[in-house]
């Protein structure tokens, strides 16, 4: 059997780099620059892997990924729907946060600065959230239903990946344990979606305008908290 036909080593390769990503980042190297440069390496690594995978292991051509109109209605509905929940939720629990903990997080990596916040958002929302959609919701989510033999689960396994690697951040910003729970069941809810809108119209557009406009919301929360 040849390595492409091993989805299992596919997602080995992948799934996991995101979450080693944030903790290097935010508890094992202090130095802010090398941080930087590991975070760099890793964004590379998630981008290139899958990309190599895809066009010389499986030697398949570069698709374009054309989204239909009626893929990108339900991205636009579904994002705002969502965004409706997480703003919701914040109004809900935030006196519950430590919120000076999450600013103090937030303030080390500099983004307390507006104008470092504003490229912040721009990169979260335009590239990092295209980027996690390219590697989630295509490939991983592609490759854990090849691995199941399963769309439903192959959704559920990746979406779990999903969920755990943002588990992992929020405990490093300093939330609650209650706190990650009711949000890893928000954000397990979202990747479902999103995997299963990857399923249904296959364009990564369609999940990321869903994606990016929950991001949008999450940034504005985190501007009132800054600023």
């Amino acid at each position: 059997m040849e390595l492409k036909d091993k989805p299992l080593i596919a997602i080995l390769l992948i799934g996991f780099v995101p979450s080693i990503s944030v903790i290097f980042g935010i508890k094992i190297i202090e130095d802010e620059f090398y941080s930087q440069i590991f975070f760099g390496l890793c964004k590379a690594w998630i981008f290139l892997v899958p990309t190599i995978w895809y066009l010389r292991l499986e030697k398949n051509p570069i698709s374009k990924n054309t989204p239909t109109k009626e893929g990108l209605k339900m991205g636009l509905i579904s994002g705002l729907l969502m965004s409706l929940l997480i703003i919701i939720t914040w109004f809900l629990f935030y006196e519950t946060l430590d919120i000076s903990g999450m600013v103090e997080v937030l303030q080390s990596n500099g983004l307390d600065n507006f104008n470092l916040y504003f490229l912040g958002m721009i990169y979260w929302i335009f590239i990092n959230s295209l980027l996690e959609e390219y590697v989630f919701r295509w490939f991983i989510t592609v490759k854990s239903v090849e691995l199941f033999g399963s769309n439903n689960t192959g959704i559920i396994f990746s979406s779990a990946m999903f969920t755990l690697h943002h588990a992992i951040a929020l405990h490093l910003f300093g939330f609650f344990w209650w706190q990650i729970i009711i949000a890893s069941f928000g954000l397990l809810s979202a990747a479902v979606i999103w995997s299963w809108l990857y399923i249904r119209y296959r364009s990564i557009w369609v999940c990321w305008l869903s994606h990016a406009i929950c991001d949008v919301a999450v940034f504005g929360i985190g501007y009132t908290i800054l600023f």
